[in-house]
């Protein structure tokens, strides 16, 4: 099948796509991963997915991409993962390259001391036609590895950010996400100013750590008996809302009141604030609206 939301840039010099559908995995973690844990989440993935990467770089802003391949992956194993924290260099990101359908694995840690109010992360990124067992089996497996804030999982409006299509990139996603409310929007930076205080927003996977689960157990509880299933594990609650993710195409009337169900149990743990998303049309409260839109609407 087709990629259903998939636009590229008017550059024929740079045909990349300005918006595409794609799946992904994000974890909100209270403390920067070090070598152990960041080697665990590593080995896991490479189970899982297998090593798919042509390119990595430090999360480090000036950082150059490098390419990947067997001679890297020693030095990466061997050498610059057992350094991490020790150095500059806190996390790091790799690719399969691939101009679509890309999958992409990152981790990256904050410090404690200079950023206290981040939270940490890590990040998965998939083609749109993933297999949704698939992503439920790699957020069960990767949330009993480490302590969670929070987490989601399901379709992801991505965009271009970071390059001189970022403006233009996210007025776009503010159009489409006005009619696919099943689909997440990102900037995982802005996010990870305000997730030590509560989650972000309702997605197909919505994972709840602690404290939260621990601050609104009665809450949680509700949200488990809206959910079409529910995992308790050590570290954290995995609520799924329906079989599958779903675009929520506002256009057809999708039904989405197992979203609107498990969002108004899950909404005193919500984040009351977020920066807006980068583009003015995310600006004059919405940002919060869409965030919200499972439970105050999203107003024109």
């Amino acid at each position: 099948m087709a990629n259903p939301i998939l636009e590229f840039t008017d550059d024929p010099s740079s045909p990349m796509p300005l918006v595409e559908l794609k799946q992904h995995l994000v974890f909100y973690v209270p403390d920067p991963p070090g070598p152990v844990t960041a080697r665990r989440v590593y080995d896991a993935y490479l189970r899982a997915v297998g090593d798919v990467f042509r390119n990595y770089r430090s999360t480090v802003s000036w950082a150059r991409l490098e390419a990947w391949d067997a001679a890297a992956r020693i030095r990466f194993e061997t050498v610059l993962l057992p350094e991490l924290r020790k150095t500059v260099h806190w996390g790091y990101g790799f690719s399969d390259a691939k101009p679509v359908d890309s999958r992409v694995f990152m981790f990256h840690g904050f410090r404690p001391f200079t950023e206290p109010e981040m939270a940490s992360f890590f990040r998965f990124e998939f083609d749109w036609q993933v297999d949704a067992a698939f992503l439920r089996s790699l957020a069960l497996d990767m949330m009993s590895m480490f302590p969670v804030c929070s987490g989601y999982g399901g379709y992801l409006l991505q965009g271009r950010p970071s390059s001189k299509y970022e403006e233009v990139s996210f007025e776009r996603i503010y159009a489409l996400a006005r009619r696919y409310w099943g689909c997440d929007v990102e900037e995982i930076e802005l996010s990870a100013r305000e997730l030590k205080r509560g989650y972000k927003c309702l997605s197909w996977l919505t994972v709840i750590g602690e404290p939260f689960r621990t601050q609104f157990q009665k809450e949680l509880a509700q949200a488990k008996l809206a959910a079409f299933d529910f995992v308790d594990g050590p570290f954290a609650t995995l609520l799924q809302v329906s079989d599958s993710p779903t675009l929520g195409d506002r256009n057809v009337q999708a039904d989405l009141k197992p979203y609107f169900d498990v969002a108004r149990a899950l909404l005193p743990m919500q984040i009351k604030s977020h920066e807006p998303f980068w583009s003015t049309r995310w600006e004059d409260g919405q940002t919060m609206a869409w965030l919200q839109r499972f439970t105050h609407g999203w107003p024109t």
